[in-house]
């Protein structure tokens, strides 16, 4: 039995986590909302992210934090492969960084259960709205979101599917908006991981449902006026 935690547009506000995991989702919007300049965003997420992965309460040495980027993450766009690396080592080696692909995560379940694989695919985009990172039109997303595979363990993106009011805007002025993805939605369910987490759309459902066998959330801890006002997503997964 492998501990989750999953949580999603921290816009720079870093919580404490108490409860000791083996695998943190993040689903974009990681970096401060007050500055989107790429040079910060990227000296940002090498320091104070970096300290914040580095102090989670990892549960052991396998334990991991797998990431996509946001529309708000401008720097994680088009960033290299030895840059996102940079990255990734300033957190200890226990970061993750995906932009639409998949990766395998062995987790030390301990000596009854021992080693585990668990599949995790990311997608940072979404669909277009303005003039934001990963921003892209319907036919790109439908080939990006093509790629995910079927049958994974866990599912990630920043945009919200339109399935079971994810991506429904249940606070502030635009209350009752259905902002969900449909194309993407169409994919999650084609694809049917086990979990699928996601943001973007602040206020959508963040009641974890099983939807046709995914079990599925909006992990956004942010609500519509950018208070950090929803408490990380915990959950318990068996193989």
């Amino acid at each position: 039995m492998m501990t989750g935690i999953a949580l999603s547009d921290l816009h720079g506000y870093l919580p404490k986590i108490e409860e000791a995991f083996d695998l943190m989702l993040l689903p974009g919007d990681v970096c401060p909302v007050r500055d989107h300049r790429r040079p910060f965003q990227e000296n940002w997420l090498k320091t104070d992210f970096a300290e914040w992965v580095k102090s989670l309460p990892f549960k052991n040495k396998t334990s991991r934090v797998i990431m996509c980027g946001g529309n708000h993450d401008f720097c994680l766009e088009g960033m290299s492969y030895s840059r996102k690396k940079e990255i990734e080592a300033a957190a200890g080696g226990r970061l993750e960084i995906l932009e639409n692909e998949g990766t395998v995560v062995t987790i030390n379940e301990g000596e009854e259960d021992g080693f585990v694989d668990y599949q995790v695919f990311a997608t940072p985009y979404c669909k277009r709205f303005g003039n934001w990172a990963f921003m892209r039109d319907s036919d790109r997303l439908d080939e990006y979101y093509g790629f995910i595979p079927s049958g994974m363990d866990f599912v990630i993106s920043h945009d919200a599917a339109d399935i079971n009011g994810l991506g429904l805007i249940s606070q502030g002025p635009y209350s009752e908006t259905n902002a969900g993805n449909k194309i993407l939605g169409e994919h999650i369910k084609r694809a049917k991981p086990k979990y699928y987490f996601c943001g973007h759309i602040h206020s959508g459902n963040h009641s974890l449902m099983d939807v046709d066998g995914t079990k599925m959330a909006n992990v956004s801890i942010m609500d519509e006026n950018y208070y950090p006002s929803n408490l990380p997503l915990v959950f318990e997964y068996s193989k």
